[in-house]
């Protein structure tokens, strides 16, 4: 089973061919102007390596990536790794993930976020 989280949103940064000014999310600690982080509407849980099973592997991975203003994931990239071919795992599932994007002044703007991929064998 592996567990998910959307770590703190870092900055908005444009998709492919676009370059909005760079954002980050609100919070007490980034007042205006910031957007509204991007929620994600589908998640699917990464598979498991089969080395990672075998080792009785557990750990946390750190992916960053931009939602665009349509949903998809961008630019993702590993933060902090694991091993046994679970970065891997990670990367694909995220691919896949969905989001309702993070908005400014009630527009759709891409954010920067990290997501948290915790791979934990019960």
């Amino acid at each position: 089973m592996a567990l998910f989280g959307a770590a703190p949103f870092v900055s908005a940064q444009g998709q492919p061919g676009t370059s909005p000014p760079p954002l980050k999310a609100c919070s007490t600690k980034n007042p205006p102007p910031c957007a509204t982080p991007p929620k994600a509407v589908y998640s699917p849980d990464p598979e498991f390596t089969q080395k990672a099973r075998k080792k009785k592997f557990n750990g946390t991975i750190i992916l960053e990536t931009t939602v665009g203003t349509d949903g998809h994931t961008y630019d993702i990239r590993v933060v902090q790794p694991a091993k046994y071919g679970l970065n891997e795992q990670a990367v694909k599932a995220l691919r896949q993930w969905k989001f309702e994007p993070g908005t400014k002044d009630g527009q759709p703007v891409p954010v920067s976020i990290q997501v948290e991929v915790d791979f934990r064998l019960y």
